[in-house]
């Protein structure tokens, strides 16, 4: 593959991922919307690929969850709930928790956007 279509291929991708449409991505570029959507199709590079690879990207991840029996003892006296996660972590959550402060921990920890 010569220079100029890796140069192409690479800018093509980028501007399908990016989600905006060939007159503004190729205006921030600096190059012709119509020489942007040819090279697309001389590629064979479309853009719904980019679409469903970003939609699956963006998917909640699920995580198996553990339902303790009635009357069983938590592993920290007094937590209402415990969420583990995958790193190891350990949020407990006591019956009387501050909404708030739990929702900026959450944010903290990467959980909520």
């Amino acid at each position: 593959m010569d220079e100029s279509t890796r140069i192409w291929r690479d800018r093509v991708a980028r501007w399908h991922k990016s989600g905006h449409s060939a007159r503004v991505f190729a205006e921030q570029e600096g190059v012709n919307a119509g020489t942007l959507s040819s090279w697309s199709r001389r590629l064979g590079m479309k853009r719904s690929a980019y679409r469903q690879s970003a939609e699956k990207a963006t998917l909640p991840t699920l995580l198996p969850v553990v339902v303790a029996p009635s009357g069983a003892t938590t592993s920290s006296p007094g937590a209402a709930l415990e969420v583990v996660l995958p790193d190891g972590a350990v949020v407990r959550v006591p019956p009387t928790f501050d909404e708030d402060t739990l929702a900026r921990v959450v944010r903290a920890l990467g959980g909520m956007r």
